[in-house]
């Protein structure tokens, strides 16, 4: 069974929600954000989405 995940778009700030298993990280390490690779984008504006967490979790933004 595959999990949510939430994403955030860094442009217009919108929740979208995909299945785990169609996310692939830009570049894991090494920073903060996780953006998601280009081939997912927002379906309002078109921005680039930022991985949150697992659907139903505390979102680690709202944990700092």
């Amino acid at each position: 069974m595959t999990q949510e995940m939430e994403c955030l778009c860094q442009e217009c700030g919108i929740s979208v929600y995909h299945p785990s298993s169609i996310i692939n990280l830009e570049d894991p390490a090494g920073t903060e954000v996780k953006l998601l690779d280009s081939l997912l984008i927002c379906q309002e504006c078109g921005g680039r989405l930022a991985l949150v967490g697992k659907v139903g979790n505390e979102p680690h933004y709202r944990l700092e």
